[in-house]
């Protein structure tokens, strides 16, 4: 039975296990070869939406809509450079790792967590090309954290989505220029 499974002791149907079991295989062998989890979860929508093709009954409908949330946050991900693990933003930053991960703990640095490995996953964005965290990106932080409702990919959405502003320019965009005020009045209308 996978690690998961067990940690929450779930215990499932044999039929349903086999699917688990199966399913982990896969997974296996898939990371066995190093490559992205977020790519097999890209995968596994696509390998969703061919099955289910239009979907007629309420589970199919929601079964999709699951898989567009996923390929959301797959796309999130992978936007504006990706992600880095908390060794490459430490080496980034030329700090430790432990520094790094204090840095996140107050809210200092943005990260999400991995489920698979719960290891932490910092936007490639929050940098500058310097290797300095963006200048008013913790004020931002400290506001969007302060909405317990808000889960990373929420912040996330906040930074990288088009804002109805006159210049509809992304709040990243923004701090990338230096507005920082009008970010800042922005993450508080959005934390409301």
């Amino acid at each position: 039975m996978p690690a998961t499974l067990q940690r929450l002791d779930l215990e499932l149907p044999s039929a349903e296990q086999a699917v688990v079991d199966e399913f982990s295989g896969v997974i296996r062998r898939y990371m066995i070869q190093k490559q992205d989890p977020t790519v097999l979860a890209r995968l596994v929508g696509v390998a969703f939406q061919r099955m289910l093709g239009n979907p007629e009954s309420r589970s199919e409908k929601l079964a999709r809509a699951h898989v567009r949330g996923l390929e959301v946050r797959q796309q999130l991900a992978e936007s504006e450079g990706g992600s880095l693990s908390s060794e490459e933003a430490a080496r980034l930053l030329r700090i430790s790792k432990t520094a790094v991960l204090k840095q996140l703990a107050a809210g200092r640095l943005f990260a999400w967590r991995e489920e698979r490995l719960q290891a932490a996953r910092f936007p490639r964005w929050q940098f500058d090309d310097h290797g300095h965290v963006l200048p008013g990106l913790e004020e931002v932080l400290e506001i969007l954290n302060g909405n317990g409702r808000l889960n990373p990919w929420s912040k996330i959405l906040f930074f990288l989505q088009s804002r109805n502003g006159p210049d509809g320019r992304r709040p990243l965009d923004q701090l990338r220029r230096g507005q920082v005020k009008a970010v800042v009045q922005a993450a508080q209308a959005y934390a409301e």
